[in-house]
């Protein structure tokens, strides 16, 4: 996650949630490799943003707290996800409310729209549209996905 405030500062935020927590009994040897699981602290030796589920939960709380605007590609999956994680450790209420803006904004969708290009196309392909090179960034490397989303965000806004 990269927190924008309103006076343009920054923060970046890049967790770990602890091996013992994660059941990857349904996780296929291809889709660990795309995601670069092999990346995880844990399993390189370090605990460096290593946490439980309940701290990223928590954090996501805390940074969420004023009701931002959530910008992603595919937004509605990760904020789906976590707010089952702070669901799960009890950190939101029996009908949960979303402790963010409830506009997620899709900057794949507003590519489409911009680029005029079919709903199939790469999103590389989209992204130059707008003078973003796709191929700068490590892409499914979490926080390397966020930098591209947060810069075809301000493209877009451009």
């Amino acid at each position: 996650m990269i927190r924008r405030e309103d006076d343009g500062r920054e923060t970046a935020y890049n967790r770990f949630i602890q091996l013992d927590e994660l059941d990857l009994s349904t996780s296929t040897e291809r889709a660990l490799e795309i995601s670069r699981f092999d990346r995880h602290p844990s399993l390189n030796g370090s605990t460096e943003d290593v946490c439980s589920g309940r701290e990223a939960a928590q954090l996501m709380v805390d940074l969420t707290a004023d009701e931002p605007v959530w910008v992603g590609a595919a937004p509605w999956m990760d904020a789906t996800d976590v707010l089952h994680l702070m669901d799960r450790h009890g950190l939101v209420g029996a009908a949960p409310d979303v402790p963010w803006d409830f506009r997620l904004v899709c900057v794949i969708s507003q590519l489409l729209g911009r680029s005029k290009a079919a709903p199939t196309a790469e999103v590389g392909e989209m992204a130059a549209a707008v003078g973003i090179d796709q191929s700068s960034y490590a892409i499914h490397d979490a926080l390397a996905d966020t930098y591209f989303v947060r810069d075809l965000y301000d493209a877009l806004q451009r």
